[in-house]
């Protein structure tokens, strides 16, 4: 549904990314992990627009849109959450949503489109906040709000930046099991993560970025058999147990690694 293809892009002449390609599959949850200044944040803001690629290719389910404005990726399928969530302090959450909510599309993944009312059933808490403002909301409210404006933009490809970011522990998992449900639902779902548990914890696929380049992708399993090798290359001094392999629906109990 999403692939990058040999993508370059930086800023002011200056490359940031060198060559990275990546696949990521509807349904499927692609983690991209790595240090500050690894160029994580510039990977998602490419694909999604906000900055533009200087080489290499980025297709949404077949379509190449690297180079197009921003809001014609949107329309391709794009959906962005950004880093920092970036609501709006005097909008109420019933604001945000009617702003962004755009027209059903078949090209859904489920062929159901995303509305107010299957975001509100989806997130509740919002729902009992709709009159309250941006600048009222926890950093929790704020992120599932981010998440909501993003997907009542039909999108078959979901792009989050760090959504766990500034959360306390409860909520942080409150969103990674979001993020886990909405694959499940047939979006392509790219994930930007600083904290390596984070991400194995939902992902389907890790890679790690140093310094703008691919120097691992492998499978969950793989990495989460292998965490040693990580936690070298994101220069963690120590690494906790990560956690046991995801259970496939219909399988039995899955050992840890």
């Amino acid at each position: 549904m999403l692939r990058t293809e040999r993508l370059c892009a930086g800023y002011a002449g200056g490359i940031v990314l060198h060559e990275v390609t990546l696949d990521v599959a509807a349904g499927a949850v692609q983690a991209v992990v790595g240090r500050n200044g690894a160029g994580k944040s510039t990977l998602v803001h490419a694909v999604a627009g906000l900055v533009r690629p200087c080489g290499g290719r980025i297709e949404v389910d077949g379509v190449h849109v690297a180079g197009r404005q921003p809001h014609r990726i949107a329309r391709c399928g794009v959906g962005l959450v950004p880093q920092g969530r970036r609501v709006f302090s005097r909008l109420t959450v019933a604001e945000h949503l009617a702003l962004a909510a755009v027209p059903w599309r078949a090209a859904t993944p489920t062929g159901e489109g995303w509305t107010v009312a299957r975001v509100l059933e989806l997130l509740p808490r919002l729902a009992a906040r709709l009159r309250h403002r941006g600048d009222q909301l926890s950093g929790g409210e704020q992120q599932m709000l981010a998440i909501a404006r993003a997907l009542l933009g039909q999108p078959r490809v979901l792009l989050l930046d760090e959504p766990c970011e500034g959360l306390a522990p409860g909520l942080a998992a409150r969103v990674r099991d979001l993020v886990g449900t909405l694959a499940r639902t047939g979006l392509a779902v790219l994930l930007v993560e600083q904290q390596l548990q984070h991400a194995v914890e939902i992902a389907d696929r890790i890679a790690v970025l140093e310094y703008g380049r691919v120097v691992y992708d492998r499978p969950a399993d793989e990495a989460r058999a292998e965490p040693g090798r990580l936690a070298a290359m994101l220069s963690v001094a120590a690494v906790a147990e990560l956690p046991a392999p995801r259970p496939v629906p219909g399988s039995g109990p899955v050992p840890r690694t």
